[in-house]
């Protein structure tokens, strides 16, 4: 299936009909309401957006048949370079590694600038799903720089900055704390079972010195039925 600038041709041609229909609108509504129809992330549709406002300023075919020989006018959009790529890339890595959410590391790059903070969170995904040799690349930077081990989810979709975790360390610390809560457990278990016992092996040594023909005065006290109550 062709593509142009990364982008399905059907997907353009769906979304210049769909804002075709729209006139009036923000872009914002435009490509909140195609991302609903269409299920896409809002901001795959802004970048189809602006793809197709390319190719409607390259492709005069294209324009008159699906745009009515109109260009999309948008304003102009500074590309990324490759040290710049490699910067926020390297940024977003490294706070996610001290435990902050790709968001949160992008937000603090961009300040209040909503617009910017959209940028830069595209073109991070697209770096991440279309440029391994720079991840590689930043990830050694860091490395060499921190002595920081940056790791990565193996999915694309799922793709994002982890800290390395020490999941082995942590595991065996768990289950030794857990073998020692069962030991203490056992032996806390064993002392109060030798306990009963003497108790009652007292208990019966007492009924039988009760219980026997010669008794002392003290010990008819002890033949009382509160007294039963007692040792029993």
């Amino acid at each position: 299936m062709q593509k142009i600038y990364g982008y399905k041709e059907k997907d353009m041609i769906e979304l210049a009909a769909f804002i075709g229909g729209r006139k009036g609108e923000t872009l914002s509504t435009i490509f909140e309401k195609f991302a609903e129809k269409s299920g896409k992330a809002k901001g795959t549709v802004r970048n189809l957006y602006y793809a197709l406002a390319k190719r409607s300023a390259t492709d005069a075919e294209f324009r008159d048949e699906y745009l009515g020989g109109e260009k999309i006018a948008v304003s102009v959009i500074k590309e990324f370079d490759g040290e710049e790529e490699k910067a926020l890339l390297k940024s977003v890595l490294r706070g996610v590694a001290e435990g902050k959410s790709v968001r949160k590391s992008i937000a603090e790059l961009c300040g209040d600038d909503a617009k910017k903070a959209l940028r830069y969170q595209n073109k991070y995904r697209s770096v991440l799903k279309r440029k391994p040799d720079l991840i590689a690349q930043a990830v050694k930077e860091i490395k060499d720089e921190t002595g920081r081990v940056v790791a990565f989810a193996a999915r694309p979709e799922t793709s994002h900055a982890i800290p390395e975790f020490p999941f082995e360390r942590v595991k065996r610390e768990i289950n030794g704390l857990v073998e020692r809560i069962s030991l203490k457990t056992r032996r806390e278990n064993q002392a109060l079972k030798e306990r009963i016992k003497s108790l009652e092996a007292e208990n019966a040594g007492l009924h039988a010195l009760l219980s026997g023909e010669n008794k002392s005065g003290a010990l008819k006290y002890f033949l009382r039925d509160k007294s039963r109550e007692i040792l029993n």
